[in-house]
């Protein structure tokens, strides 16, 4: 976790260049809403979910490892005259004292806690922060389909204009699985070019991720004391289908 918080920290001032997708907002500021109470986001970044629920109202405490997205996060709620709770904090670590109506973690991004002992331990977390009649809402990658991007050669992912005008961001990467550990190591190269298209800096950061099927993340979940409510396929509430949805979309409710 701690190499994942330096991974983050290096790429915080790109990450919204490249990181630009928004079609789980409207299903998170639905759920938010549906809640009524508090809400808590876990593995928040630089607020592509939050800032959305709390210009809704929504009332939100974000919690995220990497102190540089949080950063981020403030200057944007400043800009914007917002206010928001911000925690940095390990969710391995989670301690805020309270209960909350609604708690969820976007964007796939549970399984970077890396350890099966560890990811235990976040559930057990969330679970002592859950309010009586509240939901956890866990997002996950499906295993088949995820793994059909792994393993190909080096290629360009993706290519962004910089704010204002500044130049250029290129991703590049390569995704390596590895089977006996479950593990996917993603290794990730950015290119910052000027405007004259000459190249000021180049990052090379790594990241993993564990591939979980639906049967270990709930059996880890029973564990904890949850149960599932509902598992969704797509944002879009769809049934979820093993062989060919693209995510795992978890509600839970305490037993």
């Amino acid at each position: 976790m701690a190499d994942h918080a330096a991974y983050y920290d290096q790429v915080a001032e790109l990450y919204d260049t490249v990181v630009q997708l928004d079609f789980d907002i409207p299903f998170f500021l639905e759920e938010a809403q549906h809640a009524g109470g508090q809400v808590l986001e876990l593995m928040s970044g630089s607020g592509r979910v939050s800032l959305r629920l709390i210009e809704a109202g929504i009332p939100l405490t974000c919690v995220d490892f990497s102190a540089g997205l949080l950063a981020i996060l403030q200057r944007k709620l400043d800009a914007r005259g917002l206010c928001a709770e911000l925690h940095h904090m390990d969710v391995r670590d989670l301690a805020l004292g309270r209960a909350f109506d609604m708690i969820f973690i976007p964007f796939h991004s549970f399984p970077e806690v890396l350890d099966l002992e560890d990811e235990q331990r976040v559930l057990r977390r969330v679970a002592e922060h859950l309010a009586d009649g509240g939901r956890f809402i866990c997002t996950l990658h499906n295993p088949p389909v995820r793994l059909q991007a792994v393993d190909r050669p080096y290629e360009l992912w993706l290519e962004r204009p910089l704010p204002d005008g500044a130049g250029t961001v290129m991703l590049w990467g390569v995704q390596q699985y590895d089977a006996k550990r479950e593990i996917v190591t993603v290794q990730e190269f950015f290119e910052v070019y000027d405007p004259a298209n000459v190249m000021r800096a180049r990052h090379r950061v790594q990241l993993q991720f564990r591939v979980l099927t639906c049967d270990q993340f709930e059996a880890m979940a029973a564990d904890a004391g949850f149960a599932v409510e509902a598992l969704y396929g797509n944002y879009d509430r769809s049934n979820f289908d093993p062989a060919a949805s693209p995510f795992m979309i978890y509600l839970l409710r305490r037993t």
